[in-house]
């Protein structure tokens, strides 16, 4: 997966490459994207990434975040949504992994009722087993 930030105005702030399961955004000199403006909070927000999803959370920032417009605590991006963390305005772009499809379980076709008692009774496992039809 390869997803980033990209600022809508040249230099306002830079490009956020999200390279890390979590990023922390903010001016303190320890956060993963540093972005230096007396608008954005110490510790303004982060971005998590999991298999194929990226949630933006809000950290009780003064001037919060937007997505598409909206005010948000926490959100699922999509690419191509429009963030604002304070007045900094970004694009969140990237692709997800294509994962390969999952193989479809084989399943043995339907058994005969006749055939079905025979394997409750051929259980060697100690269990008494109820036939879902009996709850």
């Amino acid at each position: 997966m390869s997803f980033q930030l990209v600022p809508l105005t040249r230099g306002s702030a830079p490009t956020i490459a999200l390279h890390r399961p979590v990023l922390l955004i903010g001016r303190h000199p320890e956060c993963d994207a540093r972005i230096d403006s007396g608008k954005i909070s110490r510790r303004h927000c982060c971005v998590a990434m999991a298999y194929d999803r990226v949630i933006l959370r809000d950290l009780g920032s003064r001037h919060g975040i937007r997505v598409n417009g909206r005010m948000v605590e926490e959100v699922r991006l999509q690419p191509g949504d429009e963030v604002a963390i304070g007045p900094i305005l970004f694009r969140f772009e990237g692709q997800p992994a294509m994962a390969p499809a999952p193989a479809a379980p084989s399943r043995p076709g339907p058994v005969p009722a006749s055939a079905a008692h025979d394997l409750w009774d051929a259980d060697d496992s100690g269990l008494d087993l109820i036939p879902l039809d009996d709850l």
